[in-house]
Parts: C-alpha cells; structure tokens; sequence
C-alpha cells in the first residue's frame, strides 16, 4: 500500500489485469468485424473514405452517403460507418474552419451576418437560404481539403502495406 496516496498498487495491477482478461476476448472479436473480408487495399480504402467523410461539413448525411459508398466500392459497411463516427467529433470542429476557408476561396454568395445565430432567430424565412450558402462553400472547400488528404492517406497506408508484405518472410 502506498503511504502517501493510500493506494493499493498490487491490488490496481490485479484489476487492471482481470479488465483486460475480460475485453481482450470482446476487442479481438470487434477487431474481426472490422477487418471481416477486407484485404489491405480495402482495410486502407474504408479508412480514408470514412475519414473523408467522417470530416464533411454536413451534419445530416454522411450516415446515408457511407451506406451508398460502402455499396459501391463493396466495403464493410460496419467498419465504414465506425470510422466515420470516430471522426464525428473532428467534424464538428471543422465546421467553422470549412466555412471560413470556403468563404474566402468562393465569396460570392450572401455575405455572413456578424450575429449569425440572432440574425437566424431573428429572420427564419432567410435563414435557410444562408444555411444553402454556407454549407455550399464549406463542401467546397472540404472538397479542396480532405478529399486530397485522403487520396494523399491512402497512398501512404498502401506503400506501407507493400512494404510489410515485402519483408514478410515466405514459407
């Protein structure tokens, strides 16, 4: 026991290791549903495509467009989907700096109120029309940003693919 503290130190370590005993089995089987049937090129393809989407400036859809693209390309959708709600967070932080950026790249359009939220409270009828512009530009410019960051992603995760299977020895 640790004087100081009154904290058990053998007893956390127990604990800790009858935690872990208890996820590994959970984790392991987690592990397999994400990977179930994808090879590397695929493995890399869902992350990039659900970090690409998973940061899109749009709070409605991505559930819907992962569901469509993990069709198209035949990803898995439930590994798609976690990768896009992993990103979720990150997506809300971006919103203000898509808009910003995309503001500057494309400012035609409305200009922004300075009181954004009272001029919406304020006015709803055009309320909608500036909630058009500012999801426009701010899909631009996720189109100009994160759309090459994946593509640049993928091509990273691939040559490290390759590299592990080349030193990979054969038997």
């Amino acid at each position: 026991m640790c004087i100081v503290t009154g904290f058990n130190a053998p007893a956390a370590q127990r604990l800790k290791s009858a935690v872990g005993r208890m996820l590994s089995p959970l984790l392991k089987r987690f592990r397999k549903v994400l990977t179930c049937g994808l090879t590397p090129q695929k493995s890399a393809l869902t992350l990039c495509v659900g970090f690409a989407i998973g940061v899109m400036p749009l709070l409605w859809g991505t559930t819907l467009i992962c569901i469509v693209v993990a069709y198209i390309f035949k990803l898995n959708h439930v590994a798609l989907q976690s990768v896009n709600y992993l990103f979720y967070p990150l997506q809300l932080v971006l919103l203000v700096p898509f808009f910003t950026l995309g503001a500057r790249l494309f400012p035609w359009g409305p200009p922004l109120p300075p009181h954004l939220f009272a001029a919406v409270i304020r006015n709803p009828g055009t309320s909608w029309r500036l909630l058009y512009w500012i999801t426009l530009k701010s899909l631009a410019a996720w189109l100009v940003t994160a759309v090459p960051a994946a593509v640049l992603a993928y091509g990273i995760l691939m040559a490290l693919a390759f590299m592990k299977n080349a030193h990979t020895p054969r038997v």
